[in-house]
């Protein structure tokens, strides 16, 4: 695998329907099918899918996976307050951490995290025209800001992946992702 020489823990935060759950399933299947690593994900809804506090987890390592939890993550983007709020504790100190400007604002002790303020919905909504396109936004923020995975497997899988009619957004939504860093 690109860049990843022992377990690397990664939580996506939203509210249902921003396309997280899509980001961690694909990056899995990168990891798994294309970098031929382990990788799992452990997505967690609330009672309220739509439009309730969604996280995912996901763990990438070169070995196989034995301990299928997070519990020291080292790499978070989260889309809005309320899940930000749930789920950051079980981030490490030294986590690299996305937030959205315009929906995550109150961000307390930010320890010593590399921290990226950034208008994730608001810059997909605007170029892109589809919030559904976030899953991949936040997977191509995910690549640059990681190396956790190539950026060619990353965009071969996407070809094999999108549906043709949706192939270019899909395209163009890596490269909003990689330029918003």
């Amino acid at each position: 695998m690109s860049n990843l020489d022992k377990r690397f823990e990664i939580r996506y935060g939203a509210v249902g329907g921003q396309g997280i759950i899509t980001a961690g399933a694909l990056l899995v299947d990168i990891v798994v099918h294309k970098e031929n690593g382990f990788a799992l994900e452990s997505p967690t809804y609330t009672a309220t899918v739509r439009g309730g506090p969604t996280k995912v987890d996901v763990i990438l390592s070169n070995k196989p996976i034995l301990f299928p939890q997070a519990t020291a993550i080292d790499f978070f983007v989260c889309t809005y307050q309320v899940p930000f709020d749930l789920y950051k504790s079980r981030l490490r100190d030294d986590a690299i951490v996305v937030v959205d400007s315009h929906l995550v604002t109150d961000l307390g002790d930010t320890r010593s995290w590399k921290l990226y303020s950034i208008p994730i919905i608001n810059e997909t909504k605007k170029q892109l025209g589809n919030v559904i396109l976030t899953s991949v936004v936040t997977l191509s923020l995910t690549q640059k800001l990681t190396g956790v995975i190539q950026y060619r497997n990353m965009v071969d899988f996407i070809r094999q992946w999108a549906p043709a009619d949706f192939l270019e957004l899909n395209m163009e939504a890596i490269e909003l992702g990689r330029g918003l860093v």
